[in-house]
């Protein structure tokens, strides 16, 4: 085939020709290997978003690609010889002109020519170079409940100033960053259908956090009576005690009468199902209840719940139980009276709590060594004896001194179980729950280790008073130091 001169045929692979003099041209060209047209690239080293090819002889028939990939054709492959396109080519005459001179500007010449060969095949079009990102619906039941949680462990965990200047601030901070918490996991319960499980578990939360932070409890009654109902019909028999063991303590703020009825119920489903572990967690609820009326009868009361515990932790080998069974029962004594008789019987008990804490399960529990030691002491500064109270002074101050490395922030430490019972128990964060080892275990709560070191510090001060002056003022120093404990 003749081509006219100036030209050749773009098939070839021949690039297009340059002019790098041409004074119109202020910045790089980019030649399309199919058209004589070219796109001019911005300075920034780009091409421009709305760069396209020229059009192709075959482009009605590219609909039918679903997922089109970017065309680069190999220099050395067959072109194809439907439609010959003639662009611009240098002339013979100027092959050895100076290049310093610009080339002679020709307008393109183009040719077509019908080939009898094999049809054309379609070129893929160009992807675009700046692929738009996917978007994914967003999750809100998941984010509310993201942003409850951190709104809590924000107020929590809240830095608060002690001084007093800046304590109304930190209050109302607090108060605001609660409130949006439950403001967030109220609108789940509201607006989503959740799974049961879920929302049990949520219920539960909610609850509890209106329980502990606001003077709700109508609210979290409500929330707890609907969250019973649906453990009954999906037979969450962990999230149910958990339930009803806070809306015992959400009844007792209101009606403790009521409380005491309605606990006295769930402990006879439990003993009735022979759930072990929840019916020491029950009962040990219910003699807490109890002390806080102070009245005589329910004294009584709160000694026949603890030697039901004793009674059954012994027949069961639990010995951490029944230890801490018998810590309350001394504990229980001490507040009754100060007569001989009741602290006779606080000291069997307290003995019988020392024989229990030299096995490998009693023997890792601090707070019930350190709350024995104290109780001790406390007998002994209301028989008045000077000599065993420094003893025993001196007692206490060793397990004080002892790591606390099981102690936690909050004081709560956990009481395991036998194993049979571990049927029973969840992973979860509830009263009864798994601890490290696997075993099903029941979660008490106490006072923080700052707390206990200033009654610590109390109890000795009181241990020496009578010695004051010959000792420099120490029990006015304890006294002190424990103040600052305090602050």
């Amino acid at each position: 085939m003749d081509y006219p001169p100036g030209t050749m045929n773009a098939m070839n692979g021949m690039p297009p020709p340059r002019r790098p003099n041409d004074p119109n041209r202020s910045s790089p060209n980019y030649a399309n290997q199919y058209s004589s047209a070219d796109y001019r690239i911005r300075q920034m080293g780009s091409p421009p978003n709305d760069y396209r090819p020229a059009p192709y002889a075959a482009m009605n028939i590219m609909n039918q690609q679903t997922h089109p990939t970017p065309f680069r054709p190999s220099p050395t492959a067959q072109r194809p010889s439907g439609v010959a396109v003639l662009i611009p080519g240098p002339s013979p005459s100027h092959s050895f002109r100076n290049p310093s001179l610009p080339l002679p500007s020709r307008p393109p010449t183009h040719s077509t020519q019908r080939s009898t060969s094999t049809p054309t095949p379609v070129p893929r079009p160009i992807a675009s170079a700046h692929p738009v990102p996917q978007s994914y619906p967003i999750d809100y039941q998941l984010l509310l409940l993201s942003l409850a949680e951190d709104y809590l462990a924000t107020a929590h965990g809240q830095a608060f100033d002690a001084n007093f200047k800046d304590r109304e601030n930190s209050l109302q901070l607090y108060y605001k960053l609660v409130a949006a918490g439950l403001a967030c996991l109220e609108a789940v319960l509201k607006r989503f259908k959740l799974q049961p499980q879920m929302e049990a578990n949520l219920r539960l939360r909610y609850a509890s956090v209106l329980y502990e932070e606001t003077e709700n409890m109508m609210e979290a009654e409500q929330c707890l009576s609907d969250g019973i109902k649906l453990c009954d019909r999906y037979r969450f028999f962990d999230l149910k005690y958990n339930m009803e063991h806070l809306l015992a303590q959400v009844l007792f703020k209101g009606s403790p009468r009521a409380s005491l009825k309605f606990l006295d119920g769930v402990i006879k489903d439990a003993e009735a199902y022979q759930h072990a572990a929840w019916l020491y967690a029950l009962r040990f609820l219910k003699v807490s209840l109890l002390l806080q009326l102070q009245s005589h009868q329910d004294t009584l009361s709160a000694f026949t719940q603890l030697r039901s515990i004793s009674a059954r932790a012994d027949q069961a080998s639990d010995k951490a139980v029944l230890a801490v069974a018998s810590v309350l029962e001394a504990l229980v004594h001490l507040r009754q009276s100060s007569s001989a008789e009741t602290i006779e019987q606080a000291q069997r008990a307290i003995a019988l709590a020392r024989s229990l804490q030299h096995g490998s399960v009693t023997g890792q529990l601090a707070q019930l060594a350190v709350l024995t030691n104290i109780l001790d002491l406390s007998c002994s500064l209301q028989q008045f004896d000077p000599v065993q109270s420094v003893i025993k002074m001196q007692a206490m101050q060793a397990s004080l001194e002892s790591p606390l490395d099981g102690w936690s922030a909050d004081g709560s430490f956990l009481v395991a179980v036998s194993s049979q019972n571990a049927s029973q128990t969840s992973n979860g964060n509830g009263v009864v729950r798994k601890d490290s080892k696997g075993l099903p275990s029941i979660l008490f709560s106490w006072a923080p280790w700052t707390d206990v070191y200033a009654l610590g510090y109390l109890l000795s001060s009181l241990s020496i008073a009578h010695r004051n002056t010959s000792d420099g003022l120490r029990s006015e120093q304890m006294l002190k130091e424990g103040i600052r404990y305090l602050d």
